[in-house]
Formats: structure tokens, C-alpha cells, sequence
């Protein structure tokens, strides 16, 4: 086996743990707005995560701002749930959900001691995602990944979105590698894994739900923890 000098890794949802901030966040806005409060949190979290994901790729695309999608998708499940002032209420509404995101912002558990360990072994870590520059950066310093981070690679800086080989590119560029000597670790199967093989890239896949894998031929964690662990995978594919 090539020796592995670089690990490329997502952050949303593999180092920061945006579905665990999200449902705390929804769960606030259920109890300040009576109509979300209509449904339960796994009801209002499915319905959120068909709109977020819908309106990410306009956001992507560069034709909405995160602002904007955060308010058109309130004002959309304040419209499913039937609230009679939508166009009023949706502003505050966003707010209140943003700022209960940011206050329970949290790394995935085991995502800095995973790190701390890649660092310890002279393994850089270039992170490489779907997403503006501004936001990622935060994300990362307010959760305490940035001493471990080599590296930022968002779809913002490079005009291309994972799974494109073109940022996987950029990404092993900037690490001075080829894609042999690379390993993809991430969360989202068509995004991260399916990029990085078609990139050439050895991927790991990190599976918390319990997802059905499509290819039994690539390696997977289903936890950060232990930490060693994880390492151990990233570093021999087992």
C-alpha cells in the first residue's frame, strides 16, 4: 500500500456535528413558535432537512445567500403548519433558529481527540466541503478544530462542489500528494465517498445512523470513538 500522507476530510457532520445542533436548535424554535410546535421534533427535522438540502444546492450555486435560504425555508414550514402571519413571523422565526444553532454548536464526539491523533502521527488534515469560506471558518475555531486543521477547501473557493473531482483536486494539490497517497473520510455517501473514488481517492466512510452501505468494498467507522480506532481505518483502510 502507498504510504498515506494527507487524510482530506468533510467537516459537516464528520468533525462538526451539525445534525445533533440542528435538532437542538428546532427543538427551540418548537417551543417559542405554536405552529412548529404543532409537530414533533423528528416531524419538524425531516421536514427541515428536505427544505435545507433543497435550498443548499441554490446556495451552492451562488443564487441564494445562507440568509436568504434560512428565511425561505421557515417561511415554508411556517406555510405547511398553517400559520396565518408567515410573511411577519418567518424573521424572527430564522433568527431565533440561528441563534440556537450557533449557542449549541458542538464538534462530533470524538472528532478532536481523532484529530489530536492524526496530528500526534504527522498525518496533515485538509478539510474539504460544501460550503462559503466565512461560515466553515467559523464553525471550526468556535468548535475547537481549528490547531488541528492544515488546511480549508469549500466549494465557495474552488467553483466546484463535492462530488466533483475538481475540488477533490484543488484539495491534493494543496497537499502536494497524489490521490494514492490520500484518504477521504465523510458522512455523506453521494458527496464524499462516490467523490473520492471517483477521484482515485481511498475513501472511509462515517456511518452514525446506521445507513445501508452501497459498496461493502469500502471501509467504515460507525463512531469517533474510540479514537484510535478511527485512526487504525484511516491509516490502513481496515
Amino acid at each position: 500500500m502507498t504510504e498515506l500522507r494527507v487524510v482530506l476530510c468533510d467537516l459537516d457532520d464528520t468533525l462538526f456535528d451539525h445534525h445533533g445542533t440542528t435538532r437542538i436548535a428546532l427543538d427551540v424554535v418548537r417551543g417559542v413558535d405554536a405552529s412548529l410546535g404543532s409537530w414533533t421534533l423528528d416531524e419538524l427535522d425531516a421536514r427541515h432537512r428536505v427544505l435545507l438540502e433543497a435550498l443548499h444546492v441554490e446556495v451552492l450555486a451562488g443564487t441564494l445567500s445562507i440568509e436568504e435560504a434560512r428565511l425561505t425555508r421557515f417561511s415554508q414550514l411556517l406555510a405547511d403548519a398553517e400559520c396565518s402571519d408567515v410573511s411577519s413571523r418567518a424573521p424572527a422565526v430564522a433568527r431565533c433558529y440561528r441563534e440556537a444553532y450557533e449557542r449549541a454548536w458542538r464538534a462530533v464526539p470524538g472528532a478532536i481527540d481523532v484529530l489530536r491523533l492524526l496530528k500526534a502521527a504527522g498525518l496533515p488534515v485538509i478539510v474539504v466541503t460544501n460550503n462559503n469560506v466565512a461560515e466553515q471558518q467559523l464553525k471550526i475555531a468556535r468548535v475547537g478544530l481549528q490547531e488541528y486543521i492544515d488546511g480549508l477547501i469549500t466549494s465557495e473557493e474552488t467553483g466546484s462542489c463535492k462530488p466533483d473531482r475538481a475540488i477533490f483536486a484543488c484539495a491534493l494539490e494543496r497537499a502536494g500528494v497524489q490521490p494514492a497517497e490520500a484518504v477521504m473520510f465523510g458522512d455523506a455517501w453521494a458527496t464524499d465517498i462516490e467523490g473520492a473514488l471517483g477521484a482515485g481517492i481511498r475513501p472511509v466512510w462515517l456511518n452514525r445512523f446506521g445507513q445501508t452501505s452501497r459498496n461493502p468494498a469500502v471501509a467504515e467507522v460507525t463512531s469517533l470513538v474510540p479514537a484510535a480506532a478511527t485512526v487504525e481505518v484511516l491509516r490502513r483502510g481496515v
